[in-house]
């Protein structure tokens, strides 16, 4: 029989402290001493399961080989990205391809709630690998 993995609610407790192992392990084998990277991700309207509040948030702060991951809102990291729960769903299950990474490169997301403040383009590309691995778990 094939075993199956549990999924977990995606930016609930344990999915960010799942995404904290995955991270710590991508961090000590790609991380790059001297470079640093910060992002925090909010998610609106998201279900009381998650956030008694309704809204869902984490962050993560990168330096070298060392990962911080906590959770909840932060202002001081280099990227902020704020969306609609809902709306981030089908991506946050979505594994991403080469394929799928060209296309929107080409064509991006049309209408959207998502909010990008910051300089993604300093995103170290091991976390395409950390998305990967967490989209697979993602209920």
């Amino acid at each position: 029989s094939v075993c199956m993995t549990e999924k977990i609610e995606f930016a609930c407790s344990a999915w960010v402290e799942k995404a904290r192992q995955v991270l710590e392990e991508l961090v000590a084998e790609q991380g790059e001493e001297g470079r640093t990277f910060s992002i925090c991700e909010r998610f609106t309207d998201a279900p009381i399961t998650v956030a008694a509040s309704s809204t869902a948030a984490w962050h993560f702060y990168i330096d070298g080989l060392q990962v911080r991951v906590g959770e909840g809102e932060v202002d001081d990291t280099d990227v902020k990205v704020s969306a609609d729960y809902t709306e981030t769903l089908p991506n946050a299950r979505l594994v991403y391809t080469p394929e799928i990474l060209a296309e929107r490169a080409r064509q991006p997301p049309g209408e959207t709630s998502v909010v990008v403040e910051g300089d993604m383009s300093i995103m170290p590309q091991y976390l395409i690998e950390m998305h990967n691995r967490m989209a697979v778990l993602t209920a």
